[in-house]
């Protein structure tokens, strides 16, 4: 079996500079994973029975298809960390928790590496000349390092000495530039690169203590009945039933009162009046995002324990349950600011991005009503939300989203902020929608300025059609001199398009 890994470890390491030696990231991603899952199942690591494994290992294949055919950073991104969660839950398959499998496949690189060293010394301790050269080299080694450092010493504090040694070190010097000149560095690090990522795919194993409390992990929450001298003692846990109940009380008058604000205000009589939307969006939005984060924490803290089986708790869960539900509607609001901010000042990544983290936002909401329900643990909760974030991740990687704001940014010009310099720095792919003749940047121009003053404080129209002429013309000259595992659909597809515009 050693040998076997061994084996795989070095062929995969040795394809890892073909792949991706001094190339742009493309099809050789795609092929670097199919590289991966295959080595998993040869060194049967590839588990999958329990669902988890099941869904990180198609969320992987998934993302790796999405890199070929949208060719976004994006994609590539989730891609890699979907190896990273791969790497986790093969080296341990019963985990049902994608945090613990992340901690283990940090742990495990490292783990990986020593275990590959290990690999290395047993296989040479079986091959009889290697293993007399390297009980040679551990006998003769020591010795060597000391008398060098004692040579440098003396050469340092005796001339005469140093002049002794000068023709010696000189031809040394030589003997290694020679040496040297016949290696390629930069292909011998990529060589290096990939070893270390075979070895931590294939060797390794889990760290004890995060497999074990991983094992432990509850979804239900057990009751701990504690005993003390004096007889049991409830006051403590009444006590802090009492303080529970008056601060979901307060907290959801307060809550109520922002609610109203905003049904009021953003939900059915927003005007805008030509100002930037900064407060409006970008302060508001992250700090009622924060503000429904501690909520969150708040439920899960009071009902971290016993006090899920005091007895006429009821009080407490329904307003704990009216709290979740109205930061529930507090999440919706955000989600309309955030509506009302692409409205007039068009799509960009964040935008986006918060619409994803809302969606996970309302389904933590939702896991922290089960949590209380059903008397449920932390461990549970993170456990869902985890897996939830990482299955929304997988969906975002989907889309090519530069073609996606291209598309919708140009053709709400006419109503929508349109940021020149943004989108002048959009990828490739999306080139063939961000390439405009000047009489339509001119009509969009005049159409900005009307209705957006503060246009003047960024990039002309006539600045961004020539950034834009010069990085077509680059592009059609550069995109049929890739590599083939550079390659992906969605540059190929803006080439074509590209070429019939011309």
């Amino acid at each position: 079996m050693h040998l076997r890994k061994l084996l795989l470890v070095l062929v995969s390491a040795s394809l890892f500079p073909w792949l991706f030696f001094e190339k742009e990231i493309g099809i050789n991603l795609f092929i670097f994973n199919l590289i991966i899952i295959g080595g998993l199942a040869i060194v049967g690591r590839l588990e999958l029975k329990r669902y988890l494994n099941l869904v990180v290992l198609t969320g992987t294949l998934l993302t790796a298809v999405f890199v070929v055919f949208n060719g976004s950073d994006l994609a590539i991104t989730i891609n890699i960390l979907s190896l990273f969660l791969l790497a986790g839950t093969s080296i341990f398959p019963i985990a049902r928790n994608l945090i613990f499998s992340a901690l283990l496949s940090i742990i495990n690189f490292f783990y990986s590496q020593y275990d590959f060293i290990g690999i290395i010394g047993d296989s040479a301790r079986k091959l009889k000349g290697v293993s007399g050269v390297l009980r040679f080299l551990k006998i003769i080694i020591i010795p060597v390092i000391i008398v060098i450092v004692f040579i440098l010493i003396y050469k340092a504090a005796n001339p005469v000495f140093e002049g002794m040694m000068k023709n010696i070190f000189d031809a040394v010097e030589d003997f290694f530039n020679w040496f040297f000149s016949f290696i390629n560095f930069p292909l011998f690090w990529t060589f290096v690169l990939g070893l270390l990522f075979a070895n931590y795919f294939f060797l390794g194993k889990p760290e004890k203590t995060i497999s074990e409390a991983e094992s432990k992990g509850r979804f239900t929450l057990l009751r701990k009945r504690r005993k003390t001298p004096g007889g049991p003692k409830i006051t403590s846990l009444k006590n802090e039933y009492k303080s529970a109940i008056i601060l979901f009380a307060l907290l959801n008058i307060l809550i109520l009162i922002i609610n109203a604000i905003d049904i009021w205000w953003v939900w059915f009589n927003f005007t805008w009046n030509g100002e930037y939307l900064k407060q409006f969006v970008h302060e508001g939005t992250y700090l009622l995002i924060l503000s429904i984060l501690i909520s969150l924490a708040i439920s899960i803290f009071y009902f971290r324990g016993n006090i899920n089986f005091l007895k006429n708790n009821i009080v407490l869960k329904r307003l704990a349950y009216l709290w979740l539900f109205q930061n529930a509607i507090l999440t919706i609001s955000v989600g309309i600011r955030n509506f009302w901010y692409i409205n007039y000042f068009s799509l960009a990544y964040l935008r986006i991005g918060v619409v994803f983290f809302l969606l996970l936002t309302l389904f933590s909401i939702v896991t922290v009503f089960i949590k209380i329900r059903d008397k449920k643990t932390t461990f549970y909760l993170f456990s869902k939300n985890a897996l939830a974030a990482y299955l929304l991740l997988v969906a975002m990687a989907f889309f090519n989203w530069d073609i996606i704001i291209a598309k919708y940014n140009f053709k709400h010009s006419s109503s929508s902020f349109l940021h020149f310099d943004f989108m002048s720095d959009l990828s490739e792919s999306a080139l063939p929608y961000l390439v405009k003749t000047r009489s339509e940047l001119s009509e969009i121009d005049m159409a900005q300025k009307e209705d957006f003053p503060f246009r003047k404080n960024y990039m002309t129209s006539d600045e961004y059609f020539t950034k834009m002429k010069t990085r077509k013309s680059v592009f059609i000259e550069d995109w049929p001199q890739q590599k083939w595992q550079e390659w992906n659909w969605a540059g190929e597809r803006s080439f074509r398009k590209l070429l019939d515009k011309k």
